[in-house]
């Protein structure tokens, strides 16, 4: 019966294939701007404390720290190291005489806490030259395609590219440059308080909450693990912003769409089938092998529709991983499992729709014209 009726049967795959294809794409992809929305954690690694202002809300807005809270987390016993951090935004002259914003990011020059995660050319050293920047390669497009040499201007003041780097940029970085800590406040001065974050590793042997309890205690700091931070960025993500609503109308359309094309169609489907139900019925099938075979059709529509859906999101998902793409996308294996449930729920509903009509189906039926 399902495969004889070809027309219905592609439309019932192709319907739940869009909508798995809608509900695991969009999560994937609002999984992806939360992960990319983290900015800077997505990129540093060595810390186990990051230091900031106490009404943080997330990692990218924060109140600047002096040099003095920097002396003051160094004091607190437990602390093997604090370096000082620094991530904003500023205004770029390309040399063309076009310009845009970059996203800044200032390392120590000492230890190069902070650094890209990978050097694709150039030396990691020649940061501190004075006014060199490391560009990201997926911003070299952004910024004309420059080359190791070239000039920018960052806030009027001379820099040069000295380097490609690889990082993850966040969720408002247009695009990203690395420099030392101490060029980066000549080419954005905040005045006497600089700082965006302290980073801070705290010594083996000690307990990291304990640390970070005792840097709290002291005035107008808070310490944050780095899990921390990326909860209040996902909370700010999530509360302060529609981007939750928005990708969830999107998923809950999508199980929607899937539920009405698959319920329709396979109702639809049993109905013009009734008569050869009403065959078996009358055969001395009983209602128990009538209902197996009703949802034997709907499971298998709903697996082929499903692969096909998933399959489509893993291409897309693997087509946007490559480096210099806009789109994040983030596809776990917990999301896959919900898509599966969903997709059970819609075939589930539409097999009770058309169960319903088959076990109430008279075998006198047979015998009308």
């Amino acid at each position: 019966m399902l495969l004889g009726d070809r027309p219905k049967y592609l439309a019932l795959v192709v319907g739940l294939s869009f909508a798995v294809l809608l509900i695991s794409q969009q999560g994937a992809i609002f999984l992806g701007l939360l992960v990319r929305a983290t900015g800077p954690l997505q990129n540093v690694n060595q810390p186990d404390l990051w230091v900031g202002d106490p009404f943080v809300r997330w990692v990218s807005e924060t109140r600047p720290l002096a040099d003095a809270d920097l002396f003051r987390v160094r004091s607190v016993p437990g602390v093997e190291w604090a370096e000082p951090f620094f991530n904003a935004r500023v205004n770029c002259d390309l040399p063309s005489g076009n310009q845009r914003f970059v996203n800044l990011v200032g390392v120590d020059r000492t230890t190069m806490v902070g650094q890209p995660p990978e050097i694709l050319e150039g030396r990691l050293e020649d940061l501190k030259i004075d006014g060199a920047v490391f560009v990201e390669e997926s911003a070299r497009s952004k910024l004309e395609n420059v080359k190791i040499g070239d000039e920018l201007k960052l806030n009027d003041r001379r820099a040069v590219v000295v380097g490609y780097c690889r990082a993850k940029s966040g969720f408002d970085s247009p695009a990203l440059l690395y420099t030392t800590f101490e060029q980066a406040v000549t080419f954005v001065p905040l005045g006497r308080n600089s700082m965006t974050y302290i980073l801070v590793r705290v010594k083996p042997g000690f307990d990291i909450k304990q640390v970070q309890q005792a840097i709290s205690s002291l005035p107008d700091l808070a310490a944050f693990t780095p899990d921390q931070m990326r909860d209040k960025t996902v909370s700010f993500i999530l509360k302060e912003t529609g981007i939750g609503i928005n990708f969830g109308i999107t998923v809950l359309l999508g199980a929607i769409v899937g539920l009405a094309v698959s319920s329709t169609v396979f109702y639809q489907f049993t109905v013009e089938n009734s008569r050869y139900y009403a065959v078996l019925k009358a055969m001395g099938c009983s209602n128990f092998t009538l209902a197996r075979m009703v949802l034997l059709q709907a499971a298998w529509v709903g697996l082929i529709g499903f692969g096909v859906g998933v399959g489509l999101t893993g291409f897309f998902s693997l087509v946007s991983r490559k480096p210099g793409t806009e789109l994040a996308v983030v596809f776990p294996w917990w999301l896959l499992l919900g898509s599966f449930v969903a997709t059970a729920v819609c075939i589930a509903i539409g097999s009770i729709l058309s169960l319903r009509s088959v076990l109430r189906m008279e075998p006198a039926m047979v015998f009308k014209s």
